[in-house]
This record gives C-alpha cells, sequence and structure tokens, in this order.
C-alpha cells in the first residue's frame, strides 16, 4: 500500500517442555500471538499425550516464553477433569 512501509512482525516465541518427573526440553519451540494462545497450545498438547499415553501420571506441559520464563504448566490427565 502506498504510504506505508513493510514492518517485520514477528510473533513470540514459546517452548513446551514435558515433565514426568523429569523434563524433556523442547528445543523448537512454536510461535504464538501471544501467552494465551501458548496456553491454548500447551493444552492441545497435553490431551493429545493423555489420548496417546494415557496409562502414565503426574506429567505436566510446562509453557516457558522467549526469555526462558515458565508462564503455564498444563497437566496431562487420563482422565477428564469431572466437572
Amino acid at each position: 500500500m502506498p504510504g506505508f512501509s513493510q514492518l517485520d512482525v514477528t510473533m513470540p516465541h514459546y517452548y513446551f517442555d514435558v515433565r514426568n518427573g523429569r523434563r524433556h526440553r523442547d528445543s523448537l519451540g512454536l510461535d504464538c500471538p501471544d501467552d494465551n494462545g501458548a496456553i491454548a497450545k500447551a493444552k492441545f498438547i497435553a490431551t493429545q499425550i493423555a489420548i496417546d499415553t494415557p496409562q502414565l501420571n503426574h506429567r505436566h506441559v510446562a509453557v516457558l516464553n522467549d526469555a526462558g520464563d515458565e508462564i503455564f504448566e498444563a497437566p496431562i490427565r487420563s482422565k477428564p477433569p469431572v466437572s
């Protein structure tokens, strides 16, 4: 568009480590629009892991921002929580 310069717009980068007594680091991570997007992705990942390996308990997906700060922890549950 005339009058507008091209901006380099990048999304924040997040890492999704899995913890089950030991931490399994996510070395690649994903770009997400914001913290809420990363939290939603962590919940999705936790659900997928629970489906793939339902017999294991006491696991979490930890969300780390690009600075390495943990911003959220999504439990991996073999059964959905009762409402």
